[in-house]
C-alpha cells in the first residue's frame, strides 16, 4: 500500500512553532514586524482576517457590523498599526480593544508566517 503525499505546507508541528514564535505580550507583539507584501499580496486579509473579524464583532457587540468590519479591513489594507487600530477600537470596544487587537495581531503574524512556510 503505498501513502499519499504529504499535503503541501506546513506540518502540525511547523504550525505549533510558528504560534510560539508569535509574542503574546502586547509590547512585544505590536513591534514586531508585518511582513506586509506577503498579506497583501494573498487573499489571507480577506479569507481569513475579514471572517475572524466579523465574528468578532458579533461576539463583542451583539450584532453584526459589516461597517466597522470594513473600516477595519481598511486600515490593514492601508498597513496601519496594532497601536493605532488598538486605538480606534477603543472608540467602539473600550476595554475589550487590547484583547481584540491582540488577538488579530497574532493572527496577523501567524497567517502571514504560514504563507511563508509553503
Amino acid at each position: 500500500l503505498e501513502r499519499a503525499p504529504a499535503a503541501a505546507g506546513p506540518s502540525a508541528e511547523q504550525l505549533k512553532q510558528m504560534i510560539l514564535s508569535i509574542p503574546t505580550k502586547r509590547a512585544d507583539l505590536f513591534v514586531a514586524e508585518v511582513d506586509w507584501d506577503v498579506a497583501l499580496a494573498s487573499n489571507v486579509l480577506d479569507e481569513k482576517i475579514k471572517p475572524w473579524i466579523s465574528k468578532k464583532m458579533v461576539e463583542y457587540l451583539g450584532e453584526d457590523e459589516p461597517t466597522l468590519v470594513e473600516f477595519i479591513m481598511g486600515k490593514l489594507h492601508a498597513k496601519t498599526g496594532a497601536e493605532a487600530i488598538e486605538a480606534e477600537m477603543a472608540k467602539v470596544l473600550d476595554d475589550d480593544a487590547q484583547v481584540f487587537t491582540v488577538k488579530l495581531w497574532r493572527m496577523l503574524l501567524f497567517e502571514v508566517l504560514r504563507l511563508k512556510s509553503t
